[in-house]
């Protein structure tokens, strides 16, 4: 009789992933060893390894699973066929929003963007994104590139847009969402001709 190998219940890879998420951002990379990690998700080390190569792996799963988390609420209630500066606007708030509601993966990414484990996310790329929202990528970017905004380097753009929503989500003080409005119209300002 031949047995059939089966796999392990799907909900076991989304556990390992919320526990690495919980361990990096409590110990840093390099104190979340794989032991700790399965004792944390309740799996044996013979699970994780099944749906997982390496650490670097795991690391690059959960990286994407924020990421893609991100994108979702970063698109809420979003209209991609309005104005630029209008679905900017709301971009932004969406992502500050975010990032107030999620500090455990606020921290996380920056740590991970941060770090020697950062490589391209498949969460990120455009094949997989709706069109509309392609789009929008597209004219996120300097008019010297065939985007909408000015002619600094992209990561000025960034830091100038998402970058102060994320910093002042992370602030202790709970902004208004006039204020945050506001702050979205500034940051536009600061990025754009228009």
């Amino acid at each position: 009789m031949v047995l059939q190998k089966t796999s392990p219940p799907k909900d076991k890879r989304e556990s390992i992933i919320e526990a690495m998420l919980d361990l990096v951002v409590e110990r840093g990379f390099h104190d979340a060893p794989m032991s700790l990690l399965a004792k944390r998700a309740g799996a044996s080390a013979g699970v994780i390894y099944h749906y997982f190569a390496s650490k670097d792996e795991v690391l690059q799963a959960v990286y994407e699973h924020v990421k893609s988390m991100k994108l979702q609420f970063m698109l809420e209630g979003q209209k991609f066929d309005v104005p630029f500066k209008q679905a900017y606007i709301q971009t932004y708030i969406n992502a500050y929003n975010f990032y107030r509601t999620h500090q455990r993966e606020t921290k996380f990414l920056d740590l991970y963007e941060s770090s020697t484990y950062c490589t391209p996310s498949k969460a990120g790329e455009q094949s997989e994104m709706r069109p509309e929202l392609v789009a929008f990528m597209k004219a996120f970017r300097p008019r010297s590139e065939g985007g909408v905004l000015k002619d600094l380097p992209i990561s000025a753009i960034h830091e100038f847009s998402f970058g102060t929503a994320r910093q002042l989500a992370k602030k202790d003080v709970n902004i208004s969402s006039e204020d945050v409005i506001k702050v979205a119209h500034a940051s536009w300002s600061a990025i754009s001709d228009d």
